[in-house]
C-alpha cells in the first residue's frame, strides 16, 4: 500500500538532522507525490512531542497509509513508540544518534537510504515496562548511572565510544558512590532487559537476539568489588556475556527489574518509573520500513 502521509521526526538540536528533514520533506513531496509532509522538531522534553505525534494520529484519514520518519537515535525512536507502538503505522529509521542500536539492527547505516531502492516493511517485536515501551532495552544501576558521566561534549565527539568512556569512569568511582539495587535479597549494579543484540552505541548483552525477536533477554551484575567486575566488562566487549563468571543471563517472556531506590532508563533516557517494575515482550510491536537487502524473513515489498 502507498505511503500518503507522512510525519518526519526530527533531531532538532543536530544540524545534520535538521538539514536531512528537510531533504526528505522535499523527497516525499516530489518524488512520491504525498500531499501531506509534517515536520515534528524535537523538544528537550519528550512529552511536548509525543502530544504532538498524537494529534497528528488522531487527525490520519487512512492510519494504514501512514509513515512516520525518525531521523535520530534511539532515544528518538523511542519517543516515537509510545505513539506508533502497537498500530499500522510504519516506522521508518533515518540514523542519527549517538548509539543507532536499533537502526544497526535492520543494517541501517546509509542516512539516505529511504531514497534509493526498493524497501519493504516487517514486524518487529519490542519491549514494555509499566505504560512505556521500549525498542532496545529497560536498565537500571549502571546504565542510569552512564547518563550522568557522558556530557554533551563527549557524545558530540566520541560519538558511540562515549559510553564506553563513561562505563570506564564509573568502574574506577568511590565504591560507596557506585550502585545498588536489592533484587529478592541480593545486591546487584545493573539489571537490563532486551529485545536487542546491543545497547548502549553497541554494547553487546543479548547476543542470541534476532530481528523477529519473540522473547526477552535479561543480564545482571551483581555487586562486587572492581577487579571482579572487570571480568564482566572484558567478556561484554568481547560480545560474549555468557562467558563470564559473574554475569546472571536469562530468558522469558517477562522479568521484574529495579527497587523503590532506583529509577529506570529506556533505551538510554530516563522516565518517570522506579521498580520493581515488570518488563514484557510485545511481539510485532512495532511495523518498520528498511531497505529490501536488510531482513532474511519473508516482508512486504513497498
Amino acid at each position: 500500500m502507498a505511503t500518503r502521509q507522512v510525519l518526519i521526526y526530527y533531531k532538532s538540536c543536530s544540524a545534520r538532522a535538521r538539514a536531512l528533514a528537510d531533504d526528505y520533506q522535499s523527497f516525499f513531496a516530489a518524488q512520491l507525490g504525498v500531499a501531506h509532509v509534517c515536520l515534528v522538531p524535537s523538544d528537550p522534553d519528550r512529552e511536548p512531542d509525543i502530544a504532538a505525534m498524537r494529534s497528528w494520529l488522531q487527525q490520519v484519514e487512512n492510519v494504514n497509509e501512514s509513515e512516520c520518519l525518525v531521523i535520530g537515535g534511539d532515544g528518538s525512536i523511542n519517543i516515537a513508540a509510545q505513539v506508533f507502538a502497537e498500530t499500522p503505522v510504519i516506522i521508518s529509521v533515518i540514523p542519527a544518534g549517538t548509539g543507532n542500536d536499533f537502526a544497526t539492527a535492520l543494517a541501517i547505516k546509509d542516512p539516505l537510504w529511504r531514497r534509493q531502492g526498493t524497501t519493504e516493511t516487517s514486524a518487529r517485536s519490542i519491549g514494555k515496562i509499566g505504560e512505556y515501551y521500549f525498542i532496545n532495552h529497560a536498565g537500571t544501576g549502571i546504565s542510569v548511572a552512564l547518563q550522568r558521566l557522558q556530557s554533551d561534549f563527549t557524545k558530540r565527539w566520541l560519538g558511540r565510544s562515549s559510553y564506553l568512556l563513561a562505563l570506564l569512569r564509573y568502574l574506577f568511582t568511590r565504591p560507596s558512590r557506585r550502585c545498588r539495587i536489592i533484587n529478592h535479597d541480593l545486591e546487584l549494579e545493573f539489571q537490563v532487559v532486551t529485545v536487542n543484540k546491543a545497547i548502549g552505541g553497541g554494547i553487546v548483552v543479548y547476543p542470541e537476539a534476532q530481528r523477529e525477536q519473540q522473547i526477552l533477554g535479561y543480564l545482571a551484575v551483581p555487586k562486587l568489588p572492581r577487579l571482579k567486575q572487570l571480568n564482566a566488562l572484558y567478556w561484554l566487549l568481547r560480545r560474549q556475556p555468557k562467558r563470564s563468571a559473574i554475569i546472571v543471563a536469562a530468558e522469558a517472556d517477562s522479568f521484574t527489574i529495579g527497587d523503590i531506590d532506583n529509577s529506570i532508563e529506556l533505551d538510554g533516557d530516563s522516565i518517570p518509573l522506579t521498580g520493581p517494575a515488570e518488563a514484557r515482550i510485545v511481539r510485532a510491536g512495532l511495523t518498520v520500513r528498511h531497505p529490501q537487502w536488510c531482513c532474511s524473513q519473508p516482508a512486504n515489498s513497498k
